[in-house]
Order: C-alpha cells, then sequence, then structure tokens
C-alpha cells in the first residue's frame, strides 16, 4: 500500500468551503503521480518522455461518503486490486483521521505514446506493481491501514 497525505486547500472547494467533487481526482491524480515517483522508482515523466509510455485512465468509479472542507488533511491509500498484461486496476481510499470521504476505483492501461496502442509492463516494473497487489476485498475496508504513522506527511502551507 502505498501512502499519501493531501491538504485541501481554497482552489479545491465550492463556495461552501466543500472540496468540489472533480477535485478529488485532481488530487488522485497527483497522488499517482507522487506513487509512480516515490513508490515505483519510476517518475512519470520518465515514462512519458524517455520510455514514450503513457498510463491513461480508461475507467472510473467514485463513492463520495463524506464531505471534506478547506484545510482537512487527507490520507490517500493506493492498492493494485488487478495487474493484467498492460492494465492496472487501482483503488484509492481517502480518509480524514479515521472517516472515510472518498473511495475512487480506477483502471489504467500502459499505452505506447507513439502508437496509441496498449503495451505490456516491463518485466521490472511489472515486480514493484506487483509489490501492491491485494484483493479488491481488502482494497474495500473502510478503515485507514495501521501504518500511516509511516506516510510522509504534507508540508504545512505557507501562511
Amino acid at each position: 500500500m502505498f501512502l499519501c497525505y493531501k491538504r485541501v486547500r481554497f482552489a479545491h472547494c465550492d463556495p461552501a468551503g466543500i472540496i468540489f467533487y472533480p477535485q478529488y481526482l485532481m488530487l488522485a491524480h497527483e497522488v499517482k503521480e507522487d506513487w509512480l515517483r516515490d513508490g515505483l522508482g519510476y517518475p512519470l515523466e520518465r515514462s512519458i518522455d524517455v520510455d514514450r509510455r503513457g498510463l491513461p485512465v480508461v475507467r472510473l468509479e467514485v463513492d463520495f461518503c463524506a464531505p471534506s472542507r478547506h484545510g482537512d488533511e487527507l490520507l490517500f491509500q493506493v492498492e493494485v486490486t488487478q495487474l493484467g498484461r498492460t492494465s492496472l486496476d487501482a483503488t484509492y481510499t481517502v480518509f480524514c483521521g479515521e472517516e472515510l470521504r472518498c473511495r475512487i476505483r480506477a483502471v489504467d492501461v500502459r499505452t505506447d505514446l507513439e502508437t496509441g496502442r496498449p503495451t505490456p509492463w516491463e518485466p521490472e516494473l511489472r515486480a514493484r506493481l506487483e509489490a501492491y497487489l491485494v484483493s479488491a476485498d481488502d482494497a474495500d475496508e473502510g478503515t485507514p491501514d495501521d501504518s500511516v504513522q509511516d506516510a510522509p506527511a504534507e508540508p504545512e502551507a505557507d501562511a
């Protein structure tokens, strides 16, 4: 499991001070880039600029469980629930403290940027992804992982 904190910023919120729902997807994409870089040791910029491989989302499913507000610190837990020849199914479970706020299920496909066609995972990258593989039932648990204290905290915002 990859853990990453994100703070709800003013720009994420609607006039009521509640996170505007598409902003969860923007934050999840940021977390995906953090996971690729920090968890897998494979930055997205290397994938795109050097290897000419993309990782577009081809399917999304989102459950909004409770509102998040300006200033909340959200914990994203990333787990791979299925790893195919060219795709991965990932679950992003979002908590604020012990409260489940959102669950995002995404299917991404490894794509050759020159042809636009799916392409298989390289063996070394596939092995790194397998380290995050869990059963779909485990990813649907509604409590934060016990190892959240190991997640790097987001830097404090400037006052």
